[in-house]
């Protein structure tokens, strides 16, 4: 019986991987009700939970031309739903960091050990995506958010036109906003301005 399991999983990743809609329902409707299940014990919330499965599916749509038919696909797909819920969890906990910290309710930041980890976490992430930008574009970006210079200041310090300074943090934040998510990308630029 499993070994049948198996062979069928196999058959069906190699007609996803030709664009089958009818393999991709095949997999949905087997793994989707457990994948559904355990994203909600873990988010304990049925909207989230249904946005979750979702979001797996469609990320395995996304690269099934890629996938790998001789592995376990129930492995693969749950792997996938344990990363996004890490993901959601920790946006939702970085956006809450924020409303709470803007808020002004709560003791200084420094002294709430929650929000110095999830400030620090939020840190080294930015960080490690501004350490990746070409070099003159992480200059430009660090020069603006870091030191707070204006586009005009940057400009002459660099001895480049006021347009090209505009195009590279347009091309920063664009780049942030695609890995971060806007909203959590508005709270990163809160706590690096403000709590540096």
């Amino acid at each position: 019986m499993e070994f049948s399991r198996k062979e069928n999983d196999t058959l069906l990743i190699e007609q996803l991987k030709e664009g089958s809609k009818d393999a991709f329902h095949s997999l949905f409707e087997t793994f989707g009700p457990k994948i559904h299940a355990f994203a909600k014990s873990y988010l304990k919330n049925d909207e989230d939970a249904e946005e979750l499965l979702q979001d797996v599916f469609l990320k395995l749509w996304e690269i099934r031309a890629s996938l790998d038919s001789s592995k376990n696909i129930k492995s693969f797909l749950f792997k996938i739903c344990v990363n996004l819920i890490y993901d959601l969890i920790r946006r939702k906990n970085i956006e809450q960091a924020y409303r709470d910290y803007s808020g002004q309710n709560h003791p200084s930041f420094g002294e709430n050990t929650w929000h110095e980890v999830i400030y620090n976490d939020m840190l080294n992430n930015l960080e490690t995506l501004v350490s990746a930008m070409p070099d003159q574009r992480q200059r430009i970006f660090r020069m603006s958010k870091e030191e707070g210079l204006s586009n005009d200041e940057i400009a002459i310090q660099l001895n480049l036109s006021k347009r090209t300074v505009e195009n590279q943090l347009y091309r920063a934040i664009s780049f942030l906003k695609e890995k971060l998510g806007t909203a959590s990308l508005t709270a990163l630029l809160f706590f690096f301005l403000h709590c540096k």
